[in-house]
This record gives C-alpha cells, structure tokens and sequence, in this order.
C-alpha cells in the first residue's frame, strides 16, 4: 500500500500508475484521493475568498474536466 503524506508523493504515486500500463490507472479512487489533496490545497490558499461548500463543489467540477479531458481525451 503507497502512504502519500504530502503533494510529492501523491504525483509520485500518479506517475508510477501512469507509467504502469493499466488502462485503468485512474480510476474512482484516485480521483477521491486527488480531489481530497486538491481541495485542502485550494482551501488552504482562498480560505478568505471561497466558502467550503464553493470549494468543494469547485474540486469536483475540476476532477470531473481533468478526467473527461485529460484522462480519456474526450474534448467536448
């Protein structure tokens, strides 16, 4: 089991499942665990601007465009 205590080991651990040939690399899970990280780190810096519901809904909008996008290609 992989321990990703910061922002380092989370890429680590994403670039070793890109890299390990499964078409299924990132799948539901790894999209919880990014949008978790994600979110503390958006909280972290617009605490004063962003509720924590606009957060939230802001990292799943964001994980919903990296993995339509970015992960499967799809454009529109």
């Amino acid at each position: 089991m992989t321990i990703i205590q910061n922002s380092n080991d989370l890429l680590g651990y994403l670039v070793s499942q890109a890299e390990s040939g499964k078409k299924d690399w990132f799948g539901f899970p790894q999209q919880k665990i990014t949008g978790i990280n994600l979110a503390f780190d958006i909280a972290k810096n617009h605490a004063s601007s962003m509720a924590p519901e606009e957060v939230v809904d802001y990292v799943l909008q964001l994980n919903s465009l990296i993995f339509k996008k970015i992960i499967i290609g799809k454009l529109n």
